[in-house]
């Protein structure tokens, strides 16, 4: 993996968490993982095809996803409903758009598929990648894990 992919990918995922949480993100300890060592309730994936192959896995636990939700709709969620699973995957359209932009304006070439859950089996046996670099931001939402696996073509 590139070192080029992951700058921009996690600033563009801090500006647009700071945008929708109003708040300062903090970026913990970056750690290098295997596909099996992911754990958390929630999980979307951003698939990227171009230059590299891979994507970015944003991954929370359930209380986090509520109090996104909370501050995105302006309602109180108190489970994880259709509702409140859509705002999820708004914020994570919104990432993935603003970190592919960000990749591309330096140069490479990247397009985004659409976001899809995952399961904890699905990201062990699903997600060929050697390597996967996770980085958790700090919110004050709670904690989100972003998680970037890429291969160079």
């Amino acid at each position: 993996m590139r070192y080029e992919y992951i700058e921009p990918l996690l600033i563009s995922t801090m500006k647009v968490l700071d945008n929708v949480m109003q708040s300062e993100i903090r970026m913990g300890d970056v750690s290098l993982i295997r596909p099996e060592e992911i754990n958390s309730d929630i999980a979307v994936i951003i698939k990227l095809e171009g230059d590299s192959t891979g994507g970015i896995i944003v991954n929370m636990g359930r209380e986090t996803a509520l109090n996104i939700c909370n501050v995105m709709t302006g309602e109180k969620f108190k489970t994880l409903t259709p509702l409140a699973l859509d705002a999820i995957s708004e914020l994570t359209n919104m990432i993935a758009g603003n970190a592919t932009s960000a990749i591309n304006d330096l140069g490479f070439d990247f397009k985004i598929l659409p976001p899809s859950s995952l399961t904890k089996e699905e990201m062990i046996t699903g997600a060929p990648w050697l390597e996967i670099f996770q980085v958790p931001l700090l919110t004050r939402c709670g904690e989100i894990k972003i998680n970037i696996a890429m291969r160079t073509n």
